[in-house]
């Protein structure tokens, strides 16, 4: 039985809550890491010029099949581990220490980073815009489009019409995390209150041990978000970035994938049923990839998505659902059958997922500004990208982040300095609990 799961000998409060469940860290800093890679191809869709700082002069079908198939499931899984780890705190903790690690590690990068990354972004954007002359996604009348961008960044945050145009950018997970949490609070707080709590809270953990046993956990799991997904606008997940009112069709998502991951580390012997079938369920979610990736081509192409049937949406949300349930298990699957064992590489992959991810976004559509007139194909370009801003980003982690108070504030320690070509070959220190 892998390290992360519950021992059936010896001492099982040890086996309840080892030191670090190594294989669940992988799969949290893999879904951050995996949306720098999402937001670097994010250039080459088709339609980027609509709503991308750049539309790169080379598009990919490939890298549309790519992502249509990452954010189907990328922050789901995020936030079912998000979930994990917030029982883990708050059984450690308690409730006020709960509140205050959170404040500190959640909410003030949040503000910290908004204040400091939103006006590079427009920068960026405005950037981007003067560079392809594609003004649309910014929408500045014609006088303003001569005037450098640095000026109109200035101007709009002076002029204070940064709150008509307000974004959360790819922080947003970050206030959604918050709104998660106020919300498990909250819940708990109310069974606390109820005479029945004892039937709750074990009908909760029975109905959630039933959908991990199950062989059709990846179905069952469709069939939870199917409701949320049909109470969203769109064809997917939608992003709620606009605004500080959450969105409750989303957060109802994210809170089902955040509740499970709640209710495995209360049964955490249910992460070795999780080991189970993660080939298929990756299999199945490549299958669906295509399925629902060619189906919507099939629907633009014959005009059903200008005037739908009735019945098309919530068909095709549903396999959509399946897709997303079949990818979220599987790769947490795959981690827990083969990142159990401690690893100095994926434990500092772990530990600088989050600064990476937090300020990954102005590096790569800088990089993305750089190449998009260039006529080299997309296959050229986009490793590129990623080629130049990865080791940037992790080198900015290394220097300034790692053995900094940065990194006691990030990751609730400083790690002593370490050369970059000694680094995995020492010891991994004690570590934090991650955001």
């Amino acid at each position: 039985m892998c390290a992360t799961t519950l021992s059936m000998s010896g001492d099982s409060s040890s086996a309840v809550h080892p030191a670090r469940f190594h294989a669940l860290d992988a799969v949290r800093a893999s879904a951050l890491l995996l949306g720098v890679v999402f937001h670097a191809a994010e250039s080459f869709e088709s339609n980027a010029v609509t709503y991308w700082a750049v539309g790169d002069r080379s598009s990919s079908t490939v890298l549309e099949v790519f992502r249509h198939a990452s954010h189907s499931f990328r922050m789901e899984l995020f936030f079912l581990i998000a979930g994990f780890f917030a029982h883990l705190l708050w059984q450690r903790r308690g409730v006020a220490g709960f509140v205050t690690n959170r404040a500190g590690r959640i909410l003030a990068p949040l503000v910290v980073g908004w204040v400091v990354l939103f006006p590079l972004l427009v920068f960026l954007w405005l950037t981007g815009a003067v560079r392809m002359g594609n003004w649309g996604p910014m929408g500045l009348p014609e006088e303003l489009r001569a005037v450098p961008p640095w000026q109109l960044t200035l101007g709009l945050f002076f002029s204070g019409q940064f709150v008509q145009k307000f974004d959360l950018t790819h922080l947003w997970f970050l206030h959604q995390l918050l709104v998660l949490y106020a919300l498990a609070l909250v819940v708990r707080g109310a069974v606390l209150l109820c005479p029945w709590r004892e039937w709750i809270v074990s009908g909760l953990d029975h109905g959630a041990g039933r959908l991990i046993l199950s062989p059709l956990r990846a179905v069952w799991f469709a069939v939870l978000v199917w409701p949320p997904l049909l109470l969203q606008e769109g064809w997917s997940v939608g992003t709620p970035k606009s605004s500080l009112i959450p969105d409750p069709a989303i957060t109802w998502l994210y809170a089902i994938c955040f509740g499970l991951g709640w209710a495995l580390h209360r049964q955490v012997e249910l992460l070795d049923a999780c080991r189970r079938h993660w080939r298929a369920h990756l299999g199945l979610g490549v299958v669906l990839t295509v399925v629902t990736s060619l189906g919507i081509r099939l629907v633009l192409r014959v005009g059903w998505l200008s005037h739908p049937e009735p019945w098309l949406r919530p068909v095709y949300l549903l396999v959509y659902g399946l897709m997303m349930g079949a990818f979220v298990f599987g790769f947490l699957g795959l981690f827990l059958d083969l990142c159990h064992a401690e690893s100095p590489a994926w434990r500092y992959l772990a530990d600088s997922s989050y600064w990476v991810y937090l300020v990954h976004l102005p590096v790569v559509v800088a990089l993305q500004i750089v190449v998009a007139p260039w006529s080299q194909p997309w296959w050229v370009k986009f490793p590129l990208v990623l080629l130049c801003a990865v080791p940037l980003l992790y080198l900015s982690y290394h220097v300034l982040v790692r053995s900094t108070l940065l990194g006691v504030w990030l990751n609730g320690r400083r790690f002593p300095f370490v050369s970059p070509w000694r680094l995995f070959r020492s010891a991994p220190g004690s570590g934090s609990l991650p955001p």
